[in-house]
């Protein structure tokens, strides 16, 4: 675990104890979710690379390396960033850790990706309930019920990650995140007595197969 100096500055402006918070985390997750070992890394981030709903912004490595960065910004107070989003960020990040380390990996194609975040999502709420991810509320049923309808002849293809979980044309931001998350609870609604672990080493294609993820409403139910 390496925290930067200036994170550690930030926590303790708050009366926070970074190390004891990070510490606390990994043994909360841990206990939910155990793994190989890894390299976290926590920094600080300017506002324009941090989430403005949470303070943090995360990724992990090919390698199994944990990043996270943490801030101040006009839409979470600090100590919310630091008690909710930084713990739940960490959470996510470690749930693709363990899903790349396991060797079922994140993923290269749309369908992979759109599991390992709808995945790690699930997890860090579950981790560190409190606040819907904003990244899970991102379209409307109408939306996704077009937008499945759209990206579902793409779910085999390679580099579109950016276009459909940040968004682009015809695509609203976090669309992917909602829709994976979404996958992943209906998985999950009927496979209830899986682990986290069996969960996050399964793979994109019996996850989604098995979810009986349905956004649009069946013929006629209008």
């Amino acid at each position: 675990m390496l925290l930067s100096t200036p994170a550690r500055q930030l926590a303790s402006s708050a009366g926070v104890s970074l190390s004891q918070l990070v510490a606390g985390a990994l043994t909360h997750i841990n206990a939910l979710l155990p793994g190989p070992p890894t390299v976290i890394v926590v920094q600080t981030g300017n506002p324009s690379q941090l989430i403005p709903q949470a303070g943090t912004n995360g990724f992990t490595r090919p390698s199994g390396q944990v990043i996270l960065q943490v801030g101040r910004t006009a839409q979470s107070t600090l100590a919310r960033t630091l008690h909710l989003w930084l713990p739940r960020d960490l959470a996510h990040e470690v749930n693709h850790s363990v899903r790349i380390l396991d060797e079922t990996e994140f993923g290269t194609t749309l369908l992979q990706q759109t599991i390992s975040e709808g995945i790690a999502t699930a997890f860090d709420q579950a981790a560190f309930p409190g606040t819907p991810d904003p990244w899970t509320l991102a379209i409307t049923p109408a939306q996704e019920c077009t937008l499945w309808e759209k990206v579902k002849p793409q779910l085999s293809a390679t580099n579109l990650y950016n276009l459909w979980m940040f968004g682009g044309p015809g695509v609203p931001h976090w669309t992917a995140f909602t829709i994976g998350y979404h996958i992943v609870n209906d998985y999950r609604n009927h496979h209830r007595n899986v682990s986290w672990a069996q969960l996050t080493a399964a793979s994109a294609t019996a996850i989604l197969a098995a979810s009986h993820y349905q956004p649009c409403p069946p013929p006629g139910s209008g």
